[in-house]
This record gives structure tokens, C-alpha cells and sequence, in this order.
């Protein structure tokens, strides 16, 4: 077991030392990409985190959490509904690394 000193040389690394799969890995990246532009565009919108909640009929805490990156609380639900608001068109794109 590592230490809380010892780092990770890479992400991958990271996930295999948790015992996640590949597919798991690329589901994070996945929703962690698709959080970095819904709140690109809230923002580009002039929309505060509440007024996005209002939006889509959801609270504000929630938002909060989503674009903080606690990805394992923000279901793929909760992001449609947040893009389909802001007008973003998603597209899932599968990595080598996932095949």
C-alpha cells in the first residue's frame, strides 16, 4: 500500500491502485470533460451556479459539487439535463484505452 507521501505517475495509476477498471477510468474522464464545458458555459452565459439549478430543477449545492469535480456524486442524468439547458451538444467518443 502507498504512503499518503508517495504520488502517482499518472492517473492510470492512480485508478489501477483504487481497483478501477478501464471502462470506470474512462467514464470519469468522460463526465470530467463534459464538467469543464457546462461550466465553461454557464459562465460564457452570465448564469450563477443558482440560476442553473433553478434551470434544471435541481438545487444549488448540487451544481457546486458538479463543477468542484466530485464526479462520483454527478450522475450522467444530471449532466444531460445541465447541457441540454445550456444548449451543448454531447458526443461520447470512447478512448483507445477503454476498447
Amino acid at each position: 500500500m502507498r504512503s499518503k507521501e508517495e504520488r502517482f505517475k499518472s492517473t492510470r495509476d492512480f485508478g489501477i491502485a483504487l481497483g478501477l477498471s478501464d471502462i470506470e477510468m474512462e467514464l470519469i474522464r468522460q463526465k470530467k470533460r463534459l464538467i469543464e464545458r457546462l461550466k465553461a458555459a454557464r459562465v460564457k452565459k452570465g448564469l450563477s451556479q443558482a440560476e442553473m439549478a433553478r434551470l434544471i430543477g435541481s438545487k444549488h449545492p448540487a451544481i457546486a459539487r458538479m463543477e468542484a469535480g466530485l464526479i462520483s456524486q454527478v450522475s450522467m442524468d444530471f449532466l444531460l439535463r445541465a447541457a441540454l439547458v445550456l444548449r451543448i451538444s454531447v458526443t461520447i467518443r470512447p478512448s483507445k484505452l477503454a476498447a
